[in-house]
């Protein structure tokens, strides 16, 4: 199974208090034990870096070596970017996330953007992190 990480479940892990952060931290967890092939863009990496730093810098960069060694790390390329613009969507960055997932053929898109999950994506199972746990338990 190709599991797609956006932003916010990232943030997620590395802000403490934020509603999904044991979530996350499940979730993750989850993704290692069951060898699951996870994928997140740079532009994730490079947003989680900037918000991250100013919280936990040692946390931060740690997540950060995590992922570069084991997800896939995808760029939203000009391909990803038109669609992104065709999809006529106003929130552009996920529209582009949305489109790089594709381009990556994920059967999963992870997130807790309610913008997200209201969208109706017909191209892969769009969830929340609990709900992926709750399935995957």
């Amino acid at each position: 199974m190709r599991i797609f990480l956006d932003t916010n479940v990232l943030l997620d892990f590395v802000q403490d208090g934020r509603p999904n952060n044991e979530t996350v931290k499940l979730l993750l967890d989850l993704i290692n034990k069951k060898h699951q092939e996870a994928y997140v863009t740079t532009q994730s990496i490079l947003d989680l870096v900037y918000v991250g730093s100013k919280i936990d810098y040692a946390k931060t960069m740690s997540f950060v070596s995590y992922l570069l060694k084991s997800y896939n790390v995808s760029h939203i390329d000009s391909f990803s970017l038109k669609l992104a613009l065709e999809s006529g969507h106003p929130d552009f960055e996920d529209s582009a996330q949305l489109a790089c997932a594709e381009d990556e053929e994920c059967d999963v898109f992870l997130t807790s953007d309610n913008g997200i999950l209201s969208r109706g994506i017909d191209s892969m199972l769009v969830m929340t992190p609990g709900q992926f746990v709750d399935r995957m338990r």
